[in-house]
């Protein structure tokens, strides 16, 4: 069984981010300077083998939530996550795909076997990260879904099983997408989605993140000069995740991950990607931020 997909590869993201650190302000994604710079870029999935064939057409995009079922709460784990999972190529019964966690791409392959419409995989990360793990998923290709777990090879992380149930996407950038009016306000500054040391130290959302999108209109000072700082570091990061961008801080993951349909965890690095106008924008909000770089998560599952 060969197959091959004619769009270019893209990541699994099966993610679960550990609370470590903090994230930096608002941040985007999962570097030390993260949302600005999107510094820490990790290197996108190598390519598979060339294969010939996509079988009923099962290679592409799958997306939905990851969620814990093992877990160590005193190491106050994310509960759920976002992810994408891309089925890039099968070739001789070997399925090769990626993984995304929380900004850190991975890619795993095992092997495929076809029954009917269901196509039953195990499939495993190379095992060099502390966060690599094995994945065992059921494709069924009549009704472009994918279901299954993922197991950590390391039994002392914060969790230590997840489930999924995916369903089948395509990603497109569109500048024209705006945040959904019902964002977690308050609630993504609250003590779950901070460590204890910064707990109320920062201002929450107000209904002023709706107000602009800054991926269409070139913003002004006057636009962003009174807003709230989380407000400001929301709407930076809807820039980011409008190109697919994925999230390392926890609290970007709370807001895009769980409230905003249209996002689509797909790369580590979106800074090729941005438009003129949404460059100028996001250095803009940044420097009506000010918050201190120290704060970031450390990428997990």
């Amino acid at each position: 069984m060969k197959m091959k997909l004619t769009k270019p590869l893209l990541v699994l993201s099966l993610g679960f981010a550990m609370s470590c650190g903090n994230p930096q302000s608002g941040e985007t994604p999962a570097d030390t300077t993260a949302q600005d710079s999107l510094a820490q870029a990790v290197t996108e999935s190598p390519t598979a083998p060339t294969a010939d064939k996509n079988p009923d057409g099962i290679g592409g995009l799958y997306v939905g939530a990851f969620d814990a079922v093992e877990y160590n709460e005193k190491k106050k784990p994310s509960y759920n996550n976002k992810i994408t999972v891309s089925i890039d190529s099968v070739l001789a019964g070997t399925l090769y795909g990626h993984s995304i966690v929380a900004g850190n791409m991975r890619p795993f392959t095992g092997a495929a076997k076809q029954e009917g419409k269901v196509y039953t995989v195990t499939v495993k990360e190379p095992g060099d990260d502390q966060y690599d793990g094995s994945f065992e998923f059921k494709i069924y290709s009549d009704l472009d879904s994918i279901t299954g777990t993922w197991t950590a090879n390391k039994k002392s992380l914060a969790v230590t099983k997840r489930q999924y149930a995916l369903s089948k996407k395509e990603f497109k950038y569109d500048p024209n997408l705006e945040l959904p009016d019902f964002l977690p306000r308050n609630e993504l500054y609250s003590e779950k989605n901070m460590p204890e040391e910064e707990y109320g130290n920062y201002e929450a959302m107000t209904d002023d993140v709706l107000k602009v999108n800054a991926s269409k209109v070139l913003l002004k000072k006057s636009d962003v000069e009174n807003m709230h700082k989380g407000d400001l570091e929301v709407i930076r990061n809807s820039i980011y995740a409008r190109h697919g961008y994925s999230f390392k801080n926890r609290r970007m993951r709370y807001v895009f991950d769980s409230s905003v349909d249209w996002y689509i965890p797909l790369y580590t690095d979106v800074r090729d990607k941005l438009t003129e106008v949404e460059r100028k924008n996001a250095d803009l909000l940044k420097r009506y931020e000010a918050h201190a770089a120290k704060y970031y998560d450390a990428y997990g599952r």
